[in-house]
This record gives structure tokens, sequence and C-alpha cells, in this order.
């Protein structure tokens, strides 16, 4: 069995177990990889013999402390590939999805680490909204900035955009991670325009503050 196949049914079975509460069965799972019933039984004998699946007199699998741990990583790469580029690069979820799968199977787990941390990051931001409102309470030491934290004449370079569909509307405009964007002008609500690819663009609160930016060294 391929490396890669062999990653993909672990994975499977694992996310079955986490998201259904229950061991699955073969069809289940055959379910899920879309393939036939009788293929995907001969795959989970030979992960039986491999030590990574157990299999029940009832038909169902449950894991093995080295499938579960594999199964496992295959999901986090996964999960944090498909959360980086529908978040951070504005890719639509099931697209993310589908360049998840096949990049899963090649990244290194110090990647994943990496980006898992780069995307967390300004989720721990706390913004402020006029009136002194909080977008989340449970944002804090981000060590990244937000655009309206900067000052008129400021230059900055974008760092990276929170928010699916923020990030279309901003890319589409050319602000992208490691654009250079000067504020021209800020508002009393913390509402923006800015210069980016020499045009002038108006900003909301809202999305001024879901750009995280660095200042320009």
């Amino acid at each position: 069995m391929e490396p890669s196949q062999r990653e993909d049914e672990l994975e499977a079975v694992f996310l079955l177990i986490r998201d259904c509460q229950q061991q699955p069965s073969t069809r289940d799972l055959a379910s899920v990889l879309k393939r036939p019933d009788e293929e995907v039984a001969s795959d989970l004998k030979m992960l039986a013999l491999e030590g990574d699946v157990m299999l029940g007199d009832d038909g169902t699998v449950a894991l093995t402390p080295q499938g579960q741990e594999l199964g496992m990583r295959v999901a986090k790469k996964h999960e944090t590939l498909q959360c980086f580029l529908s978040e951070m690069l504005g890719m639509d979820r099931s697209s993310a999805s589908n360049e998840a799968c096949l990049l899963e199977h090649t990244v290194s787990d110090e990647t994943i680490d990496r980006l898992g941390v780069y995307i967390k990051a300004p989720r721990q931001h706390r913004h402020q909204w006029r009136g002194g409102q909080e977008e989340d309470p449970c944002m804090i030491h981000c060590p990244l900035s937000a655009l309206t934290d900067f000052k008129e004449g400021d230059d900055v370079i974008v760092s990276m955009i929170l928010g699916q569909e923020r990030a279309q509307r901003l890319l589409d405009l050319g602000v992208v991670p490691g654009e250079r964007v000067r504020i021209k002008r800020k508002l009393a609500n913390q509402a923006l325009v800015i210069q980016v690819k020499g045009c002038d663009v108006a900003l909301s609160p809202e999305v001024a503050a879901s750009i995280c930016v660095e200042p320009l060294k």
C-alpha cells in the first residue's frame, strides 16, 4: 500500500471516530473515501497486519495507538493547511480542502507546527471598535498589529488577513500578504483610506482591523 493511501485511510478512520464518537464500519469508511467496500475491506486487512487498526467481528474498525498517532497527525496537517489556504490566502473551503489533501502527505511536522502558530497569532489580538466594544474577549497578546493601530503617513507591510470573505475582497484590491501599504487618512471611527499599488482604497473599521501588518523596516 502506498504511504499516502495508508495515511488517507487512517485519517478517515480517525475523523470518523472523533466526529461520530463511535467506531466506524467498513461501509462507513468506504462511503467517506468514495471507494468500493471490497477494496476498503482489503486495505483494512493490510492495515491490521501492519498494526494500524483492529477489525471487530461486527465489521467495525478501531485504531491501535500506532494508527491513531498517524491518523491524528495527518488530520492535523490537513486541517492546518486548509485553514491557512482559506483564511490566510482567501481560497474557498472546498478548493482549500482539495489542495490540503495533496499537500498533507509531503509537508513536514515542523512546517505544520509553524503554520499553526502563524494562524493562531492574529486571532489572539484584541481590537477596539467604536464605543469601546471588543471583537472577541479572548483575543489577547498578539505579536502582530492591526492596520488600525497605525497612524496617518505610516508605511506598513501586510502580514495576513483574517476572514475568508474579507480576504477575497481585499485580495481583489491588491491588499495581499507582503504588499506595502501607506495609511493616507485615518478617521475617528478607525475607518481608513490607504494607498496600495498607487491607488487609494477606503476601508471600514471592521475590514481595516482584520488586516494584520508589520511596520516597514
